[in-house]
C-alpha cells in the first residue's frame, strides 16, 4: 500500500468536511463524515460512482476499478482520476464535491429506509418480518397505521398455525417494549382485543 500517496490525498481534500482516510480492500478508503467516496490503491485515486454523474465519468475516460475476486476481477463503481484531472485542482475539487455531496445523500436515504425498517423493532425476528412483508406491511409506518390486531390477523389468516404469542409480540413491537415486559393482565387484555376485533369483522 503507498502510504506516502494515501497521505498526499488527504492532504489535498483537507479543505473538505471530516475527511479520513482507512485501509480498504489492500489500499484506503477516503472518506467524509464516515461516509466512504474514494478509493487509493497502487498511486491511483478513484471516486465514487452514481447515477447523477457516472455517464460524465465514461464519457470522459474515466476507467472503472477493478479488484480481485478469488480467481476472477470485480468492476466496482469507483473511476479512476487521470493526471489530467489531477493537474485542474479547482475542477478535481469541484468533481469531489459533487462526489461527497451525493454519497452523503445516498447514505441518508439508506438511514432512512433503515429506521423505517421493521426489523429494527424490538422482538422483531427476520421470520417475522417475511410474514409481515408477506401480508403488505413493509415497513415501520405501514405497521404503526395497520395495527397489531389487523396485523395478526393478516398472518394468522396466512398461516393458521402461528401461535397467539405473535399477537403479543406484535403489540410490545409496536410500543417500543420487549415482549417479556407483558404482564399476563395485559395479554388477557390483547387477547379479548382480538376477540372483539373479531366480531367486528363478522
Amino acid at each position: 500500500m503507498n502510504v506516502k500517496f494515501a497521505n498526499q490525498i488527504l492532504q489535498e481534500f483537507s479543505c473538505f468536511d471530516d475527511v479520513s482516510i482507512k485501509t480498504f480492500f489492500g489500499g484506503f478508503s477516503i472518506n467524509s463524515k464516515e461516509i466512504m467516496f474514494g478509493w487509493i490503491g497502487k498511486g491511483d485515486l478513484y471516486l465514487r460512482g452514481h447515477s447523477n454523474y457516472r455517464s460524465l465519468f465514461i464519457d470522459s475516460g474515466m476507467q472503472p476499478l477493478s479488484l480481485p475476486t478469488g480467481i476472477s476481477m470485480k468492476l466496482l463503481d469507483y473511476y479512476r482520476v487521470d493526471k489530467e484531472l489531477f493537474c485542474d485542482r479547482k475542477k478535481l475539487h469541484t468533481i469531489v464535491k459533487m462526489v461527497i455531496e451525493c454519497a452523503e445523500y445516498e447514505q441518508n436515504e439508506k438511514n432512512k429506509l433503515k429506521e423505517q425498517r421493521i426489523k429494527e423493532l424490538p422482538n422483531m425476528t427476520l421470520s417475522l418480518e417475511r410474514l409481515l412483508f408477506s401480508v403488505g406491511i413493509k415497513n415501520i409506518p405501514i405497521f404503526h397505521e395497520i395495527g397489531y390486531l389487523e396485523a395478526y390477523h393478516r398472518i394468522k389468516t396466512k398461516k393458521t398455525s402461528i401461535s397467539i404469542n405473535i399477537l403479543f409480540s406484535l403489540y410490545a413491537s409496536l410500543h417500543r417494549r420487549h415482549v417479556a415486559s407483558l404482564s399476563q393482565t395485559k395479554k388477557d387484555e390483547l387477547k379479548l382485543n382480538y376477540q372483539c376485533f373479531l366480531e367486528k369483522l363478522l
